[in-house]
């Protein structure tokens, strides 16, 4: 199965973990780091390497990080670019909670398509009103 690390700025990925579990309960191979003001980055990159290597069992790692460029996105893009050559390691940007309830219901299956999981986060994204309008 593969493992799990939610990263972002502040306490957010502890967020979304936290309300992952109202829908599958705990999980096994999925942390949470949360990069806050004080954290030095370089120690932000040690630390994200040990939750990348908790959370592995051999299946690979799945990172997804708040944003694009961002503190905890440079942060990986370090440790992926000590070897680009690793297929075991992905890093998606821009996570939200779809996509981590999209991986949580197929993971486990070894169904992980990160272009679903990609399309999950994008059609989770949508102006309400303008689909209350159309359907009434």
């Amino acid at each position: 199965m593969k493992g799990i690390v939610i990263t972002s700025h502040g306490p957010m990925a502890q967020g979304i973990l936290d309300t992952s579990k109202l829908f599958f309960g705990e999980q096994p191979q999925i942390k949470a780091c949360c990069l806050s003001a004080e954290d030095n980055p370089d120690e932000f990159v040690d630390v994200l390497k040990e939750a990348i290597k908790k959370v592995d069992s051999g299946e690979g790692v799945i990172v997804f990080c708040d944003m694009l460029f961002g503190s905890p996105c440079n942060c990986m893009a370090r440790i992926a670019a000590e070897d680009m050559e690793n297929e075991n390691l992905q890093v998606i940007t821009g996570v939200n909670l779809a996509m981590i309830l999209q991986i949580l219901a197929v993971r486990e299956a070894g169904d992980v398509d990160v272009e679903e999981l990609l399309k999950s986060g994008h059609d989770g994204i949508a102006d309400l009103k303008a689909i209350l309008k159309a359907n009434l």
